[in-house]
């Protein structure tokens, strides 16, 4: 197995949504917003970026009514390519454990 893991600290920029798939399974849908200062060949960089957030299943029933726009959360999962109806497409982290910062 090859290793996908990421870790990000960030700021949720709108309300979470909620929604279950035909199969039953419960998903929560978000974005955090993440601003750094980070050293690239000894110098600072600013780095920022929008991240596409989803949690699913037990995890996702757990946070339903404690997540909100503003938190600041550490968020680490996996990452995957989803690609919309009209074909554009996006890299997305799925959450598997979530902390509030």
């Amino acid at each position: 197995m090859t290793e996908n893991f990421l870790r990000l600290s960030g700021v949720v920029t709108e309300k979470p949504t909620f929604k279950v798939s035909p199969s039953g399974v419960e998903h929560c849908n978000f974005t955090i917003e993440h601003r750094s200062v980070q050293k690239e060949v000894e110098l600072p960089r600013n780095a920022f970026c929008y991240m596409p957030v989803v949690i699913s299943g037990k995890l996702a029933v757990q946070l339903k009514h404690k997540l909100s726009k503003g938190m600041q959360l550490r968020v680490s999962g996996f990452i995957t390519y989803q690609q919309s109806a009209n074909k554009i497409g996006k890299l997305v982290l799925h959450a598997q454990y979530i902390e509030q910062i």
